[in-house]
């Protein structure tokens, strides 16, 4: 039986950055847009597009940043890198910037580099873009973080050979708080690395924020 294991985790809120269950940056009290922008210089991210991108793309993009610093995913194939992403409210909060640019019929003034984003897997397509990744990606609504529909859809992935490893987890922004959590999971025997689970997976996203 293979082992699927965590070798690494992120886990973003509150202005708090963990990164593997140690704290990596911490400004309590900043919006979304900000705390991205302080982690984006912090780990002196190059990617000019990254300031283009609307809140829920900065913040995917920048916890997968956190994510991979210390753990390349250069070994595995384009095509052997999965996605597996979900959310609470999809891209509502773009959604809401687009509609009030359209809603005023005497300020007619709908923006493309808006509407652009106002489809939750468009943080999947630039994390796509960003790593040159070919893989399988899919996007689940929940209405909470939910440990059992990621943990097992992964391991699916992982027992049907349709990836090598996945990039697994939650990115959520709404009108008045955000968060996101993000795990890298492939095929390891490492003692250190956590094994895959619903429970390893839940430890995680609560244990950081008690």
């Amino acid at each position: 039986m293979k082992n699927y294991s965590i070798t690494s985790s992120v886990v973003l809120r509150e202005g708090i950055a963990i990164l593997n269950g140690k704290e990596f940056l911490h400004t309590p009290g900043t919006d979304v847009s900000s705390f991205c922008k302080e982690l984006y210089r912090t780990l002196k991210t190059d990617y000019s597009k990254f300031f283009k991108m609307d809140n829920l793309c900065k913040l995917a993009f920048i916890s997968a940043e956190l994510l991979l610093k210390d753990h390349s995913i250069a070994a595995f194939q384009s095509d052997e890198v999965a996605l597996v992403f979900s959310n609470a409210s999809a891209s509502l909060d773009t959604d809401k910037s687009y509609y009030g640019s359209v809603e005023d019929k005497s300020n007619y003034f709908p923006s493309p580099a808006v509407f652009v984003y106002t489809l939750p897997n468009i943080m999947m397509g630039e994390l796509c873009i960003r790593h040159k990744l070919l893989g399988e990606n899919t996007f689940f609504i929940s209405e909470k973080f939910d440990a059992e529909l990621i943990s097992g859809y992964t391991t699916q992935l992982l027992n049907s050979a349709k990836a090598k490893c996945v990039i697994a987890g939650w990115i959520e922004v709404g009108e008045k708080n955000w968060e996101a959590a993000l795990f890298l999971i492939e095929q390891s025997d490492e003692r250190e690395n956590q094994l895959l689970s619903p429970a390893a997976m839940e430890e995680i996203f609560r244990s950081s924020f008690r």
